[in-house]
């Protein structure tokens, strides 16, 4: 984690108290501020009334589900990532929402850091994510602005060219 920012919040959601703590004590010792529940009813009241939560992390098997929490969560507080934990599943990954990703039991320090910084990572732009205005046909002078009167016509003028087709 970079010193001299504010903690990022993370929020572990994981019912066996012993991977919970232990969960919440390599995230702190990493610099990170760490919120713990063991429901998905708790994880859902600690996102409405605590501070901004960047990352939860769930258990797969916690009561109230922790898949179905992922999906809440995706659908409420889309900036909050989300890495969902299992001992086994080996197909989970198609039931989570987009972007989830899933960290398998047992995991050791360097892969809960690594996949955890990941998720604070914005989204990389892909060309497929690119929103981007509409190239203008080739001959089709770009308008300045200085003769309104035609209305909107007058954004795309005819070119003064004649047409050789």
């Amino acid at each position: 984690m970079i010193t001299g920012q504010r903690p990022r919040a993370i929020l572990i959601a994981e019912h066996d108290v012993l991977i919970r703590m232990v969960t919440a004590d390599m995230l702190t010792d990493a610099g990170f501020e760490t919120i713990e529940v063991q429901t998905s009813t708790e994880a859902i009241a600690a996102l409405e009334h605590q501070g901004p939560v960047h990352v939860l992390i769930t258990g797969r098997h916690i009561p109230g589900n922790g898949v179905v929490l992922a999906h809440i969560v995706h659908k409420r507080w889309p900036s909050v990532s989300i890495i969902v934990t299992t001992g086994a599943g080996a197909d989970l990954e198609r039931e989570l929402p987009p972007r989830a990703r899933l960290l398998r039991k047992p995991y050791d320090f360097g892969d809960l850091i690594r996949v955890v910084e990941a998720n604070l990572q914005p989204p990389e732009e892909s060309a497929d994510n690119l929103v981007t205005a509409p190239l203008l046909p080739g001959g089709v002078p770009v308008h300045t602005g200085a003769d309104m009167s035609s209305g909107i016509g007058a954004a795309a003028a005819p070119v003064s060219e004649p047409d050789k087709s």
